[in-house]
């Protein structure tokens, strides 16, 4: 009994300390339910008009574009959607982009643009508190050492759960709401059970992965579980070969390299994504082939081109990742519930809408355990 009291009482201490950044997290996880889903839905309702006896652009001439070149320093990319008429998305970045019209090169406007800045608001809240500057980097600290406390709180959470007698009429109580409640207490008593009870899967694997997103040696200890080495970050990237040697002009077109990657399978794909070199003549160009939701892993394919044999020199599939990387992508999207479709990012959400009745319920117990009775003791 004196482990259960132990145990008990650092499950309260650490709510109580944590509990207000828990349910922040909480909430805004609830708001960002379908942070890439329902702004996708929202893209893939546009279409462009194309001009009387006019073809597309080319993506050679896409990439000489001034609207494209200036789009950013690096990392812009041409992404086609497999669609009748669909506009063609420059990518800069994470965040940065813009619909574009195939046909006449204009920028198209983007009717999900507004969802992206609330979005892009939420997130800023549920990774940073909102902060800005130097300041994210304090904010970090805190939501990530308010992911561990809750990592702790559904450990401890599991253990003060289980019954003392295994008996039918505990688990009736436990998992179940009641009809009625004789007072507050006992009804917080039992949505604090009920709660945690089905959602103790769900928010166990979104904390778990929330921890690994939050610091770098979570992360590193899948690789050392599988006993691989962690990849270094900011590392020098490998040496390329010099391409000198090979006549520009003999090089295949950017359009050449498009359509090769289109005919790649016999899977149908949803988009092709092609990152713009720094070097026009560069001699290979990097693509990802997708054929699913157009941002989860195991639905691409990465492909090297290369323009002075026409070939696509190098094929990564999800599949070829190592079981660590797997691993960490698994966890990546389960953080959200995206690695299971839109019923994934719906269970997520309704484990984050639990984890704040958690919250709640967690306060008004220890209200009730340690403030309402200094109150009586003064009268």
């Amino acid at each position: 009994m004196k482990i259960r009291r132990i145990i008990f009482w650092t499950h309260l201490a650490a709510g109580l300390t944590a509990g207000i950044f828990i349910f922040i997290m909480s909430v805004t996880g609830i708001l960002l339910m379908y942070e890439h889903a329902l702004p996708q839905a929202i893209s893939d309702g546009v279409k462009v008009e194309a001009p009387a006896n006019t073809t597309a652009m080319t993506a050679d001439e896409m990439a000489q574009l001034p609207i494209v070149q200036n789009a950013g320093e690096r990392g812009v990319s041409l992404n086609w959607d497999n669609r009748e008429n669909a506009p063609v998305i420059v990518r800069a970045g994470r965040s940065g982009g813009f619909m574009m019209n195939p046909f006449t090169g204009e920028e198209v406007e983007d009717p999900s643009e507004g969802v992206h800045g609330y979005y892009r608001f939420m997130m800023g809240i549920h990774r940073w508190l909102g902060q800005e500057g130097e300041n994210r980097s304090t904010a970090r600290a805190v939501t990530g050492a308010a992911n561990l406390v809750f990592l702790l709180l559904v450990v401890s959470g599991i253990y003060l759960w289980l019954p003392k007698a295994w008996k039918w009429m505990f688990f009736k109580l436990n998992m179940f709401f009641q009809k009625s409640y004789p007072t507050g207490k006992a009804r917080d008593f039992n949505w604090h059970h009920v709660f945690g009870f089905w959602a103790l899967i769900p928010l166990f694997l979104i904390v778990i992965s929330g921890v690994m997103i939050s610091y770098p040696w979570a992360g590193n200890l899948i690789y050392t579980a599988w006993g691989e080495s962690p990849p270094q970050r900011g590392g020098s990237s490998p040496a390329v070969e010099p391409t000198d040697s090979v006549d520009p002009s003999q090089l295949a077109s950017y359009q050449d390299a498009v359509n090769t990657i289109k005919a790649y399978s016999d899977r149908g794909w949803t988009r092709i994504s092609m990152t713009l070199p720094s070097d026009p003549n560069a001699q290979t160009l990097s693509f990802q082939r997708h054929y699913g939701d157009r941002f989860l892993p195991q639905q691409r394919v990465s492909m090297s081109y290369d323009r002075a044999t026409g070939d696509i020199d190098n094929v990564q599939t999800y599949a070829d990742n190592t079981p660590a990387m797997k691993t960490r992508l698994f966890l990546r999207f389960i953080h959200t519930g995206e690695r299971f479709g839109v019923i994934g990012t719906t269970i997520a959400g309704l484990a984050s809408l639990a984890a704040c009745f958690l919250v709640f319920t967690g306060f008004a117990l220890s209200y009730r355990r340690l403030i309402r009775p200094l109150f009586r003791k003064k009268a």
